[in-house]
């Protein structure tokens, strides 16, 4: 039952330590002091006490509020319109919003919106002053993506600084004989090419002088040489490691034997040759723009060449052409009411070659790449082992060039004007990068989910990608993990809170998220009517919003959530190593490369978290920061980088337990072979005598090695208990429960609290009896929804942990708090945690619902039954959207009057929402099930007048408009995706409405 309790969006008085510190981290001017702010900011956090953590709950401070991600489509917004946003943003709970110029808007049918004022140009930076101005105003924090659109770029990069992609010709040339031709013209884009090198090799023969026959190309060739993506978002990267067996002399050519002809290449493409005798393959490497190099989603007039990620060139031309004045329009509001730089989702797609590669190649790998560039061509080199090796270290070159050559210049040039950024660097797109390392450059870690949709992005492996970022934001130090949040294609107002958004946010909570950009907000002149114009995807939101006026309670729920769940440090007992490969991803929670759900948790680190971050402390793992681990899991493969396993030998030595396959080998052509001697030797130290799927334990220094077992049974081995366990209640068990419940959750500890969230993730009410890993402190139930707090009443512990019995509505979710000593002893019985309630007490009989006329509805209707807008035969109730209110008068039963009786109003099904109102009282706003409220206080025995406002969402207005004529029509947008085919929503009090009486 919710009892509910109302968030103000004013901000309190005082200062409170937390702000202060927000204050110094966004006045700082130097890189050193931003870190010595973040971190004395994780610092307060992780030191949490009671005190703050029932104000914060109560009241979430800036820090804790959501953001919006909010949409100037094609530019088409006005001081007014931004005024009116940012005003309400605040009333409403937002703690600030990433601007974002975009278009879009027309995609998947929709219309074009008018375009505005173009990006970067004066009056655009006068738009982009008055908010910052009005942000201040208002203690609003802002965020800015520094283009229009995605993919960072526009009209001023030039050809020379997009980003490109290897392209070549090939030519068979037979000696001995002097060759002065122009060789073939490889393929080019937009007119752009420059050559590279020339190299050649002979063509191997058989004995008798013929060719050989052909062999099976290199496995996934097309993705190891980044051609092309691995599938989709976050994709596995295991194709990058299947090969085909080695046959003996398959191999092209011999590296020994690549001859580099570029010298003999003119400027005009003729090739200058005395060809040696025998048969000779000639590839012409050269350079063109990649087939996504350009800017996504821009509005006009921002149209143009993507940058070249991998040169540090092309990001600083841009960064002095295009942020630097941004930041200078900013003035002193840099650092404050203007707090980070962003950019958006990284679609270039593939992308292989930038001007630099072959010295940066040679400086980081420690060998020249041309003798090997046939490979890029598709052949193989020395062997297939050894070409793979090439490859792997290609593609390792081309993200180590992503990070230093652009993300880390984009946080170190933001962090000398005291901004921090957020890009959403891990992609998910498969770039040709390592994600989370990317990710941990982020001042914020940023990422994205999605909410339900029946039409895109099906399933939970392709809409949630949080655990990557949240790993990230653990193992590099960072407090903030934050996601770009309800995006989804399909949908125009047709995503429920209760079943579809909640869920979603509640999931990604569970994967680490403590910090949501509701996408989308979008900023809508009132020139464009109502509801204005929208983007083509994401959940829309704004202030023309039918359920604008009531969305507080929703937004405090969520701000609750991101408040607890920012506080201390995210609780794991694993981490696991993801190697060095690229591109490399972490996928959803569930997929569990540590091996050890259900009930542990982990995270995922790179291999510069590993070398660099990774110490010993009494047999733990430990960062600097304050995270630790009980165990390190390693990749399920034979090959490990070199470093990294000195890296885990000292770290086992000192005392770490450390779990997976024995190595055989590196993946590299660095210092190879001797590279794989000294893995083979490091391995037997480490592993001892075993073959690569033993699942035994060795012992090493102080510390120990564990074969291919799941870390999940080395936890248990060393008796220790999952974090977090449950089994069905005895009560749904006696009733024969079909399936037990499945939950999820998420742990974090601060110095003197423990804070679980615990959500059901299913569409059916839940009873769980659950068991934390906490001992001596009494569990707390905070309930987001309400905002309430209160003791359990009804608990138990036992070998260092907390059992309670827990209820879950269809898809409900709660916090579990210890922070006070636990009594000594605990009395035998003790009241539910959770009211039960006798027999129902239907309110029957017809209601009284008033409509708003403005929208088409009647001033007034009776209901004799309780049934869907949408199935009425009234137009202007069949095809209402907005707020109808359902009045009734009633006594309260006989048996439900006397005193000490507790009461509750139970609505039954309710699209979307609704405020209940009795004798005048507000009690609250409804959103979520169970949609019940307490009303004893509010209750007389007899004369009850009960109101109850309830909201549905625009679709039904705007398909009902499509049956008239355009002068007729209430409704005014861009999207033209809901036509009058489209079903209409069910919407209103479905009922049935019940008074409930609590049980003693």
């Amino acid at each position: 039952m919710q009892r509910l309790t109302s968030t103000s969006g004013a901000a309190r008085p005082g200062l409170r330590r937390k702000d202060r510190v927000l204050r110094l981290l966004t006045a700082s001017r130097t890189a050193g002091k931003l870190v010595a702010a973040l971190t004395l900011l994780a610092l307060l956090g992780a030191g949490a006490g009671a005190d703050e953590l029932d104000k914060g709950f109560a009241d979430p401070p800036r820090s804790a509020r959501l953001r919006a991600y909010w949409w100037w489509l094609n530019g088409n917004v006005t001081k007014a319109s931004i005024t009116r946003d940012l005003e309400e943003m605040k009333a409403k709970g937002f703690g600030g919003a990433l601007i974002c110029d975009a278009g879009g808007a027309e995609q998947d049918g929709n219309d074009r919106v008018p375009h505005g004022p173009t990006f970067f140009t004066p009056e655009w930076r006068e738009l982009y002053k008055h908010t910052l101005r009005e942000a201040d105003r208002l203690g609003l924090e802002m965020s800015l993506n520094i283009l229009s659109g995605w993919n960072l770029g526009g009209p001023f990069v030039t050809q020379d600084d997009a980003a490109k992609k290897l392209t070549w010709s090939e030519a068979m040339l037979r000696g001995p004989d002097k060759f002065d031709w122009a060789l073939p013209a490889p393929k080019a884009r937009d007119h752009y090419y420059r050559d590279i090198t020339v190299v050649a090799y002979r063509i191997r023969e058989d004995p008798a002088g013929t060719n050989r026959p052909p062999r099976q190309p290199i496995r996934n060739w097309p993705q190891k040489a980044v051609y092309a993506t691995l599938n989709f978002s976050a994709p596995d990267t295991s194709p990058l490691f299947d090969e085909a067996p080695a046959v003996p002399g398959e191999e092209d050519t011999h590296a020994a034997d690549v001859l580099d002809l570029t010298t003999n290449l003119s400027t005009n493409g003729l090739l200058h040759w005395q060809i040696p005798p025998g048969t000779w393959q000639v590839l012409r490497f050269g350079c063109t723009i990649g087939d996504h190099s350009r800017v996504s989603t821009c509005s006009d007039g921002w149209q143009g060449y993507a940058l070249d990620v991998l040169d540090a060139g092309a990001f600083e031309r841009y960064w002095d052409a295009v942020v630097e004045p941004l930041i200078a329009d900013a003035g002193p509001l840099a650092g404050h009411a203007l707090k980070y730089l962003h950019t958006d989702s990284w679609e270039v797609e593939a992308i292989n070659w930038t001007p630099t590669l072959r010295e940066e190649f040679r400086k980081r790998r420690g060998y020249d790449p041309l003798p090997f560039l046939p490979v890029m061509a598709g052949r193989i080199v020395d062997s297939r082992p050894v070409s793979n090796r090439f490859l792997d270290d290609y593609r390792k070159t081309l993200g180590d060039l992503a990070i230093d050559n652009h993300y880390r210049l984009f946080r170190d040039r933001a962090h000398k004007h005291g901004l921090q950024i957020h890009p959403e660097s891990g992609g998910p797109h498969a770039v040709p990068i390592d994600a989370q390392r990317c990710l941990g450059m982020d001042d914020a870690p940023m990422s994205e989910f999605w909410a339900w949709s029946w039409t895109h992005r099906i399933g939970d492996t392709n809409r949630f990608f949080v655990k990557q970022p949240a790993s990230a934001a653990h193992t590099y130090g960072h407090p903030l993990v934050v996601a770009e949040g309800f995006t989804d294609i399909g949908p125009h107002w047709q995503e429920s809170l209760a079943d579809n958004l909640k869920p979603s946010l509640d999931r990604a909570l569970c994967e680490g998220m403590n910090l949501l950009v509701w996408h989308a907000f979008v900023c809508s002149p009132a020139e464009m009517g109502v509801p204005g114009q929208q983007y083509f995807a994401g959940t829309h939101f704004n202030p023309n919003s039918t359920w604008w006026a009531k969305s507080s309670a929703f937004l405090a729920y969520i701000n609750r959530c991101q408040f607890l769940l920012q506080r201390g440090l995210f609780v794991a007992d694993a981490c696991y190593y993801y190697g060095d490969h690229v591109p490399n991803f972490a996928q959803l929670k569930r997929v569990d490369p540590a091996r050890v759900l259900p009930g542990y948790d982990y995270d995922v680190a790179t291999e510069e978290c590993v070398l660099k971050r990774m110490s010993v402390r009494q047999g733990r793992i430990v960062l600097p920061d304050g995270m630790s681990y009980r165990v390190l899991v390693l990749p399920g493969r034979d090959s490990i980088s070199l470093p990294v396993l000195q890296k885990v030998r000292q770290l086992v030595k000192a005392g770490a337990t450390v779990i997976g396959p024995k190595p055989a080998r590196t993946h590299t052509l660095t210092g190879y072979p001797q590279c794989d001697a000294e893995v083979a030797r490091i391995a037997d130290e480490l592993w001892g005598n075993w073959d690569s799927n033993a699942t035994g334990q060795h012992g090493f220094g102080k510390g120990r090695v564990f074969g291919s077992v799941p870390a999940r049974e080395v936890l248990l081995a060393d008796g220790l208990k999952p974090d977090f366990d449950y089994r069905p209640a005895a009560s749904a068990a006696s009733k024969g429960a079909a399936l037990p419940p499945v939950l999820d959750y998420i742990h974090r500890s601060a110095k003197r609290a423990d804070i679980y969230f615990v959500s059901n993730p299913s569409n059916a009410s839940e009873a769980a009896d659950c068991t934390f890993r906490v001992a001596g402190k009494t569990p707390e139930l905070w309930d987001p929804v309400s905002g309430s707090t209160r003791p359990a009443s009804a608990w138990s512990a036992q070998d260092g942990r907390t059992t309670l019995p827990l209820q879950f509505p269809p898809n409900g979710s709660m916090f579990v708090v210890f922070r006070k000593p636990a009594p000594r002893s605990l009395p035998k019985t003790a009241r539910p945690n959770f009211p039960s309630y006798g027999a129902p007490h239907e309110l029957t009989g017809p209601w009284t619902v008033r409509f708003d006329p403005k929208w088409g509805g009647p001033a007034s209707a009776i209901f004799d039954e309780l049934t869907s807008w949408a199935a009425r035969p009234e137009p202007g109730i069949k095809y209402f959207s907005g707020t109808a209110t359902y009045r009734k008068s009633f006594d309260l039963p006989e048996a439900l009057r006397p005193p000490g009786r507790h009461v509750a109003l139970d609505l039954g099904e309710v699209k979307e929402l609704a405020e209940v109102r009795l004798n005048g009282k507000s009690l609250g706003v409804l959103w979520a099930k169970p949609f019940r409220v307490d009303i004893t206080d509010a209750a007389r025995p007899t004369n009850n007048e009960l109101e109850i406002e309830v909201v549905n969402f625009w679709p039904n207005r705007i398909i009902g408009d499509q049956s008239l004529p355009p002068e007729k029509r209430l409704t005014r947008t861009n999207i033209r995706k809901l036509t009058k085919d489209t079903p209409l929503m069910p919407s209103g009090l479905l009922g049935p409405v019940r008074l409930l009486e609590e049980q003693p």
